[in-house]
């Protein structure tokens, strides 16, 4: 199945989509390390919250937090650097023109 291309500017809305946010895989470029990041997570983290705010503005700083599946912590995506997104089956890759 060929890739979808997806604007750089709506990943964070089409993450946070309820049908979208039970489960996905997202590949992006850490800031720290400039290394690829490939991370199964989901938006949907509600019951993981144990209070309190960060303590920055995620939308600010370009970032989507996320809760990441396999090590089961919170993370935060650098929303300018994600290349590929696997959701329900489906490939996108982001558009950044």
């Amino acid at each position: 199945m060929k890739p979808t291309l997806l604007a750089q500017e709506k990943i964070a809305s089409f993450l946070r989509h309820p049908g979208n946010a039970r489960e996905f895989t997202v590949e992006f470029i850490k800031r720290s390390t400039l290394e690829l990041r490939v991370m199964r997570a989901t938006t949907n983290y509600a019951e993981h919250l144990k209070g309190g705010e960060l303590p920055y503005d995620t939308v600010e700083k370009g970032l989507l937090p996320v809760w990441d599946l396999d090590k089961q912590a919170f993370r935060s995506v650098p929303l300018d650097s994600v290349v590929v997104i696997k959701v329900q089956g489906k490939t996108y890759l982001i558009d950044t023109d």
